[in-house]
């Protein structure tokens, strides 16, 4: 026998009483079904949080892949018709153009080669004519490829899909690790003695535009060769072709 205080009175309490004994037995088994009960619930909520933590996974795995596949570069194929990289697009065809190579004694305008569209919106205004645009030919005879003299020149502009850079890297015909070759071929540009001109990177298989060939030399391209001198020589060699790659990743 025990004596509780409880604030100003006193209880008897006899540990071995029927009633403090079924009491407490009440007590231990709502205690324990309790505690059932809120393991239960975390059980649920956990499982709850794993299912939407998965969820979660999943739409952002969505988000991610839909903007990688919105993501893309673009890049020019100079001497083909078509794109043939690896998950790459074409946004249109058409043909290579450039400023006269030679026009009386002037040596000024544009130097850089632009890509037109074969399916053209015409203005309809006549411009003043200071500057022109005229199509390319291949020159350099059958170098770059059999019967490509006085050929024009196609070119394609092209869309990489889940890439955010393109370049031409002239001297190589291999990209770097992590990046994805579009494709490869010769180092092109106009003659010293003409106007100015840019290098592009002309596809090593070449194709001509149908009866394209006329030898009317607007716009003309040459394979472009190194000259030691002021050019490191090795790692370079004179009077060699120049290789070139273009590359996305």
């Amino acid at each position: 026998m025990v004596r509780t205080e409880d604030q100003d009175h006193y209880k008897r309490l006899l540990l071995n009483d029927p009633d403090v004994i079924n009491s407490r037995l009440i007590h231990l088994e709502k205690s324990m079904q309790d505690m059932v009960r809120l393991t239960q619930q975390q059980q649920t909520m956990q499982s709850t949080i794993a299912q939407l933590q998965s969820e979660l996974a999943q739409e952002k795995e969505k988000v991610s892949q839909a903007l990688l596949n919105d993501r893309g570069s673009t890049y020019i194929r100079w001497g083909r018709k078509q794109c043939s990289g690896v998950n790459t697009e074409m946004l249109y065809t058409g043909f290579a153009a450039g400023q006269e190579y030679h026009h009386s004694q002037f040596y000024g305008g544009p130097a850089n080669m632009l890509c037109l569209p074969n399916n053209p919106e015409i203005s309809n205004r006549t411009a003043p004519g200071s500057s022109l645009l005229v199509g390319t030919e291949y020159e350099d005879g059958n170098f770059f490829a059999n019967g490509a003299q006085d050929e024009d020149v196609p070119c394609a502009l092209c869309r990489s899909a889940n890439t955010s850079a393109s370049i031409m890297i002239p001297g190589r015909i291999t990209c770097d690790g992590g990046w994805k070759m579009e494709y490869n071929g010769i180092l092109a540009s106009g003659a010293y003695s003409h106007k100015p001109s840019s290098y592009i990177c002309l596809d090593s298989h070449p194709e001509f535009l149908q009866a394209g060939k006329d030898n009317k030399n607007g716009h003309v391209l040459y394979a472009t060769r190194t000259s030691c001198g002021s050019l490191a020589c090795p790692p370079y060699v004179d009077n060699m072709a120049i290789n070139c790659v273009v590359c996305s990743k």
